[in-house]
């Protein structure tokens, strides 16, 4: 485990993160985003993560241009944000929605 992180979500798990598809979500109501995979690269503050939303219809190539389908995945790039517990969720089971 890594000494920064308190345990609560550990840096490479799993979780479901609000986060929003466009710009018309981002502009609305932020509880109302919808939770997408992700995963945890670190804890920076006693109440904030680094999370990676893995969701591939975010996904860009390396010059920010969106991704056409079957793109490989080591060329994906998914975004990333900043995140208090109150938006991030365990992932138990195994299963991601």
């Amino acid at each position: 485990m890594d000494e920064d992180n308190d345990g609560r979500f550990p840096d490479d798990s799993p979780v479901l993160v609000r986060y929003p598809r466009d710009k018309r979500e981002e502009q609305g109501d932020r509880s109302a985003w919808p939770w997408l995979p992700g995963s945890i690269l670190s804890q920076c503050g006693p109440d904030e993560w680094h999370v990676c939303v893995d969701a591939c219809e975010l996904a860009v190539l390396d010059d920010g241009s969106p991704a056409p389908a079957g793109t490989a995945g080591g060329e994906l790039r998914c975004p990333c944000c900043f995140r208090d517990a109150s938006e991030i969720r365990r992932v138990t089971d195994g299963a991601r929605r």
